[in-house]
């Protein structure tokens, strides 16, 4: 294989915290064996407005999120997902300082709980000078992609060698979960072809290929090309949805890629059961998948952990990488996909790392 090509990036390291696994590696296992995780919902005392004919179902990561709420779960979650990263990248946790942090949020983060997230996952990390160098991108499924655009942007500019992209979500807290049933979005017994809410947090380390050299890190695949595109037909809008916009960002990642995408083998997004979702990526795939080579695989995370909200485009990549790795994965090439409820929509195409390509 031939060497990365220009303005390619070394993605050199995961972490995750799933229902399935308190760890990157352990989530990734699971999700290849198809392990479900889905299970009644605890739900407090106050929360009368969210009883069914049958308790609601979710996937909460049970042991680790139990007792935290609000801005405190999605700290947990981070923390631990950052934690996981520093260990299988090999990373210590002050050169952090020296990276930068690009994470997903869901978009009910406003201005003032990003502030309180960043000062707690400073805190909590114990790493001084980490603040600052945390953004915040509030766009839902999708966010993931937009932070690693402007991750992208500086590591291609020569500002930075290191950047962490990821995203945390929970749509299990009782508030979440009232509005969406008040939306109709939940499955239940009324409503099947709504989604399981779950909860995850995931993050990837890019680095330049020369600092993934002078580390002797190991390439787990590089990351070849993310776009970003609009769905001028959102799910609340009420019309049919022909995947424009979806079909418009992975045409144009393909198009930097020496085969436009031909020898993509897997494919994985966030449907997550309802009907919006399913109609979108069922209607972008003749137009933009069509010149595939071969027959190609499909994997989507929600059936085992639920829906993961801000958490599910990173998760995506955090898949595709260690399937290539792992060589079970089948191809060389991974395409991942997300779609923000606002419009926002997102592609990134992985390519695989072999002996060649790792430093010496």
């Amino acid at each position: 294989m031939s060497p990365p090509r220009t303005g390619s990036m070394a993605l050199t390291g995961i972490g995750m915290v799933t229902s399935v696994g308190l760890g990157a590696y352990a989530s990734c296992a699971a999700l290849r064996a198809g392990l479900v995780r889905i299970r009644e919902l605890d739900l407090p005392q106050g929360t009368e407005g969210l009883a069914t004919r049958r308790p609601l179902v979710g996937s909460p990561i049970k042991g680790l999120t139990d007792g935290y709420f609000g801005l405190g779960r999605w700290a947990r979650l981070a923390v631990d997902g950052l934690r996981d990263l520093l260990a299988n990248a090999r990373l210590e946790t002050g050169q952090l300082a020296q990276a930068g942090l690009y994470l997903g949020l869901p978009p009910s983060a406003s201005p003032e709980r990003q502030q309180q997230l960043a000062t707690r996952i400073t805190q909590w990390l114990q790493v001084p000078g980490l603040m600052p160098r945390i953004h915040f991108y509030p766009r839902g499924h999708a966010s993931a992609v937009h932070a690693l655009g402007d991750a992208l942007a500086q590591l291609r500019q020569g500002r930075l060698a290191l950047a962490v992209v990821g995203g945390l979500d929970s749509l299990v807290e009782p508030e979440t979960l009232t509005r969406l049933r008040g939306e109709g979005r939940l499955k239940t017994d009324e409503h099947p072809v709504g989604f399981v809410p779950g909860e995850a947090s995931a993050f990837f380390l890019l680095e330049t290929p020369l600092m993934a050299r002078r580390r002797k890190a190991q390439v787990m695949a590089w990351l070849e090309s993310s776009q970003l595109a609009r769905e001028p037909v959102t799910a609340d809008s009420g019309e049919p949805c022909d995947g424009q916009g979806l079909g418009q960002a992975i045409t144009a990642a393909f198009e930097t890629l020496e085969d436009r995408g031909a020898g993509t083998g897997l494919v994985i997004n966030d449907l997550n059961g309802e009907l919006y979702r399913a109609e979108e990526f069922s209607k972008a795939v003749p137009r933009v998948l069509r010149h595939l080579r071969g027959p190609w695989r499909h994997w989507h995370p929600a059936d085992c952990i639920g829906d993961t909200g801000a958490a599910s485009g990173a998760l995506s990549v955090c898949m595709g990488a260690r399937a290539l790795i792992r060589g079970y994965a089948a191809t060389n090439q991974v395409l991942t996909c997300a779609s923000s409820e606002e419009g926002l929509r997102g592609a990134v195409c992985l390519r695989s790392a072999d002996k060649e390509d790792e430093p010496s």
